[in-house]
């Protein structure tokens, strides 16, 4: 199993938390599952961290049988989809979004 995660590391407003959250969880969460051969996605907010930590908003786990798997989804147009979603809420985020991908046992 692989797992494809996007980081969301800064901040959203007090203002505007709650539609850049439910944005997240709703429309992009959903665009997100429509991924050819994805076996499941969370969304994962930060409740609390140590010390030091850098400052993760949230974190997409997309969830693939395999790397082949995961690349021929993401080479699809629901990515530009999916981009599309994310996008319209990212201007009340304030950081940067990467990602790492994961092996799982």
């Amino acid at each position: 199993m692989i797992v494809r995660s996007a980081f969301l590391e800064g901040t959203v407003t007090e203002a505007d938390r709650a539609e850049f959250d439910a944005h997240m969880a709703g429309p992009v969460l959903t665009a997100i599952g429509t991924y050819p051969g994805i076996q499941g996605v969370k969304l994962r907010r930060l409740v609390q961290a140590d010390e030091g930590a850098p400052p993760l908003y949230m974190v997409f786990d997309l969830y693939f049988a395999d790397l082949a798997a995961m690349e021929a989804a993401l080479a699809t147009p629901t990515r530009q989809a999916v981009r599309q979603q994310i996008a319209q809420m990212m201007s009340r985020f304030q950081g940067r979004v990467y990602h790492q991908v994961f092996a799982q046992d």
